[in-house]
Order: structure tokens, then C-alpha cells, then sequence
């Protein structure tokens, strides 16, 4: 019997033991405020997924152009060809392209290009000048690295006269410099070269 009132006993403490301690535990919890419906709740948006994209090649630049003399009185529109033997180092040179802008030659984009084109066999190869200056009688210009080749051309002279129109087409120098070939950054081959002039085009 006192057995049986021992448990029962221990029982009714327990149960009173756990019934104070939860009405003290939810008294010191404190209550959250409720939502205030003015505030706002700034969510990051989630990372964009990973796409592996080629990137996009970036359009040539126009060259550099200073043209330091009255382009309404001096034409420079031809191809230009070594008067003479061409030097052996520059066996695979062709032309020189001049296309400045001139009045009887009209808009060509960016007041004109200077080109070096080469040929070996079949194979042609072409080198864009991406600076050029010029006076009525200096003309420098260094090009980008050819297409084919990655040579690049430069050109330090003068011109000889100005009435290109009058002597295009006869064996007569009208172009003299130094010509420069460059690659990777290193000088392989430099001459003292004339050049006669053909019109281009018609």
C-alpha cells in the first residue's frame, strides 16, 4: 500500500514539475512583431546559370589618319609598283595601294587606306596601314601584320611630285623611301626603293 501511494505520489509531482516549467519556458520567450505590411523585403535574385559564349571579335579599327596637305589640290589615288629591279628581299611585293580621299574620287569611308599586296605563286597576301602621315612631300605609314603572312610593311619618303595624273603609267619615280619588313617585332629586311604609279581603277 504505501508502495502504491510512493508512485502515485511521484507521479503527481512529475506532472506538476513539467506544468510549472512550461509556464515559465512560454513566459520568457518573446512573441515576434507581426508583419508590417509598409516594409519591404528585399530578396536576392538567384545567380544567372554558367553559359560558356564565344566571345565576339571586335570590328577592325579605321586607321590613323593625318593627311597635312590641301586634299582639294593633291590627288594621292593609285597603285605604286618598284621602278627598276625589285630587291630580292622584297622578291613577293606587288603593289602599293594609296586611296586618300580627293574630290574626284569622292567618299571612300574613312578619308582613305593605304595597302601593301603581295604575291608568292598563286597565294596573295595583303597588309593594311593603320597609321598613316603625310605631307605634300612626306609620307610615313606602318601597317598591321599581313593577312597570310603576319609581315608587317614601313614606309619612311617622299613624294617626288605632286602632278601624279600627268606621269601615271610612264616609267617615271614619283615615291621615295625607306621600306621596311617587320615580323614578330623583329627587322628582316630594309632597302631604299622608287616607286612609278598607275591609276587605279578607271
Amino acid at each position: 500500500m504505501k508502495r502504491m501511494i510512493l508512485r502515485v505520489t511521484v507521479m503527481v509531482l512529475t506532472f506538476v514539475c513539467g506544468f510549472v516549467i512550461a509556464r515559465v519556458t512560454s513566459s520568457l520567450t518573446v512573441p515576434l512583431p507581426p508583419p508590417n505590411p509598409t516594409q519591404t523585403v528585399l530578396i536576392a535574385p538567384p545567380p544567372p546559370p554558367h553559359v560558356s559564349v564565344a566571345p565576339k571579335l571586335q570590328p577592325k579599327a579605321d586607321p590613323i589618319l593625318i593627311l597635312d596637305y590641301d586634299e582639294e589640290k593633291i590627288d594621292r589615288w593609285g597603285y605604286f609598283y618598284i621602278l627598276g629591279s625589285t630587291p630580292k628581299a622584297f622578291a613577293d611585293f606587288d603593289s602599293l595601294a594609296i586611296g586618300l580621299t580627293s574630290p574626284t574620287h569622292g567618299d571612300v569611308g574613312s578619308r582613305g587606306f593605304i595597302s601593301v599586296e603581295t604575291r608568292s605563286g598563286e597565294t596573295s597576301d595583303v597588309a593594311h596601314a593603320n597609321l598613316v602621315y603625310t605631307t605634300e612631300r612626306r609620307l610615313f605609314f606602318a601597317t598591321s601584320p599581313a593577312e597570310r603572312s603576319g609581315v608587317e610593311y614601313w614606309f619612311d619618303g617622299e613624294f617626288l611630285r605632286n602632278d601624279l595624273d600627268a606621269v601615271a603609267g610612264k616609267h617615271k619615280a614619283v615615291l621615295r623611301g625607306t621600306f621596311t619588313k617587320v615580323k614578330d617585332g623583329k627587322k628582316i629586311a630594309q632597302r631604299t626603293v622608287s616607286f612609278r604609279m598607275e591609276h587605279m581603277g578607271c
